[in-house]
């Protein structure tokens, strides 16, 4: 038996189905913190039986947990299952893909695309063009500190001041092991959130980067990223406002 049968068995069908699928979009956006019974009926709109009725046909396939009777839900193992088998061939490469080949042709400057992980961004595509930059391949599959990439920052940027403070202190180490003190990060941050692009210029690189989600919760960014001398400031709000407008032609709204 698969969970849709076990939520035939406790509600109508496809609506009810529907209605799980409601809850689980709302635990992976608190999956964090956790989300409570409680809260989730409230956010979803339904009544706390319901709420209770189908969370539990939930954590029965693993798909939500919870690690003791009075803390909130998260993610459970089968979702993480899930998302590593979306890995081998992800969903938003195969969508955004064509659109990154499309701006490198334009701009023939090296293009990232990465998602966030946690306090990391993971680096799941480069388009480069005809002018590769040498090492740049290397990144492709590893996990950086938010504040450490280019196209990440624009993701570290969107987080408020709080959850920031709280991603340095628990990265700390590493950031000091890379002379990234919180002063200087904040003021990147601040300027991001006023351009509403980050833009970072460090060790003769220069980039800019744009964040945007897709699906529930998911958090994602385009950079070009390149030498300084083949990407001078004067570029750089032109190069935001293609990687936005292209952005929001795939994905109204996602930016």
């Amino acid at each position: 038996m698969d969970i849709a049968d076990d939520l035939d068995n406790s509600g109508k069908g496809a609506q009810s189905t529907d209605r799980a699928l409601r809850l689980l979009a709302l635990v992976a956006a608190q999956h964090g913190a956790g989300i409570s019974v409680a809260a989730l009926a409230a956010q979803s709109g339904l009544d706390r039986t319901t709420t209770h009725r189908l969370i539990k046909a939930l954590e029965g396939h693993g798909l939500v947990h919870r690690e003791g009777r009075t803390e909130g839900f998260r993610l459970g193992l089968q979702a993480m299952a899930l998302g590593q088998a979306a890995l081998q061939r992800p969903p938003l490469l195969v969508q955004y893909a064509p659109l990154m080949k499309s701006l490198v042709r334009r701009v023939n400057e090296p293009l990232f695309l990465v998602v966030r992980a946690g306090d990391r961004s993971h680096c799941l595509y480069l388009e480069e063009g005809s002018r590769p930059v040498r090492d740049f391949g290397e990144s492709v599959g590893n996990l950086r500190l938010l504040g450490l990439g280019i196209p990440s920052f624009a993701l570290l940027a969107h987080l408020d001041d709080a959850q920031v403070q709280a991603h340095y202190q628990r990265c700390r180490a590493e950031y000091e092991a890379n002379q990234m003190g919180l002063i200087r990060l904040r003021k990147w941050i601040s300027e991001a959130r006023a351009q509403g692009y980050a833009h970072i210029y460090a060790k003769g690189l220069r980039g800019v980067g744009v964040r945007f989600t897709y699906g529930s919760c998911g958090e994602a960014a385009l950079g070009f990223v390149a030498p300084a001398s083949r990407l001078p400031r004067a570029q750089v709000p032109q190069l935001a406002a293609l990687l936005s407008a292209a952005l929001e032609r795939i994905a109204p709204g996602a930016v």
